[in-house]
């Protein structure tokens, strides 16, 4: 062949090999690994607790068992490639950071979401309205419709991800961690 364009010829074996890996990694990709339970007795760094067997982490990853919130942050900044924030649920930001689900959830039959007059017995809506008045282009934590009374809930999940509430009208593109 000349010219630019040459065309290579693979043999017919190279292509089957090539659609059974691409068939695997399809299907791995699309198998849902199995929900973590949710073990009240769970210690902070013990994530093989609630996960069993799923890799959370990397294998060159450290021993989080012993670890707490502030630990983690010394390798994972509040931002850069590595940060935590919107990786994280809450729930377990709160279980490193020794509130554990008894605390929240006290000893409930069945746990249903905590109500923001939990959340404001620690984090005071005033103070984050304060910490997060210089964000753009609005603060999130002071609503023009709401002021500081917004439900928690409504951005901030603890066991599923988080989202921007305000984001269903408006187009604001805040990372909720």
């Amino acid at each position: 062949m000349t010219g630019k364009h040459r065309i290579m010829r693979l043999p017919a074996g190279w292509l089957i090999v090539f659609g059974l890996v691409l068939a695997a990694l399809l299907i791995y990709v699309s198998t849902p690994m199995a929900a973590p339970k949710q073990v009240k007795s769970a210690k902070p760094g013990d994530c093989a607790a609630c996960h069993g067997q799923e890799k959370v982490f990397s294998p060159s990853h450290v021993d989080t068992k012993a670890m707490t919130y502030k630990d983690c942050l010394g390798c994972h900044e509040k931002a850069g490639p590595q940060k935590l924030e919107g990786k994280l649920p809450g729930s377990h930001i709160h279980q490193l950071g020794g509130i554990t689900c008894v605390k929240c959830h006290e000893n409930a039959k069945k746990e249903e979401e905590v109500t923001m007059d939990k959340c404001v017995v620690c984090h005071n809506a005033d103070k984050l309205a304060e910490k997060t008045a210089k964000v753009k282009p609005e603060n999130p934590h002071t609503s023009p419709h709401y002021g500081t009374t917004l439900d928690c809930n409504l951005c901030h999940h603890q066991h599923k991800k988080s989202e921007n509430f305000c984001a269903q009208c408006h187009k604001y593109d805040f990372v909720v961690p």
